[in-house]
């Protein structure tokens, strides 16, 4: 009876089939948790500009939240103490509290605050980024 190599994978190939369901996976657990949190990031007052979804191990996801009038932290809290069983949601949350406190740190006339970025990975972080008003050009503050 004839072996018939070409229904054999090779490790390679089984190693990267695995990557991928593995990526795939934690992608779809991950946008699970961020579904809820841009509900509630809403339900806050925030805007969402856009969402950005890269497949990878670990996955990320960037989302863009258009800046208006500061938001109570009154929201925030109660959101956090609300979800506080929850690592990924929790840690954004307590993190946008305290870019709402950086935010009117920043008293340069000519800046306005142009946009609040969530990356959700590995390590979750938030970046806001003040625009010049007259040019657009922008600067960059990590909280």
């Amino acid at each position: 009876m004839g072996f018939d190599l070409n229904k054999l994978k090779s490790p390679m190939q089984e190693a990267t089939e695995t990557l991928a369901s593995l990526a795939a996976e934690k992608s779809r657990e991950l946008l699970l948790q961020a579904n809820l949190l841009l509900e509630l990031l809403q339900s806050a007052g925030y805007g969402i500009g856009n969402l950005e979804l890269e497949l990878g191990v670990p996955p990320k996801i960037t989302v863009k939240l258009k800046t208006g009038p500061a938001l109570k932290e009154e929201k925030l809290a109660a959101i956090l103490h609300e979800h506080a069983d929850k690592k990924l949601i929790a840690g954004i949350v307590a993190s946008l509290i305290q870019a709402n406190k950086l935010r009117d740190s920043v008293t340069v006339e000519t800046l306005d605050l142009g946009e609040v970025q969530i990356i959700l990975a590995a390590t979750p972080n938030i970046t806001m980024r003040w625009a010049d008003r007259t040019t657009g050009k922008a600067t960059s503050a990590v909280a």
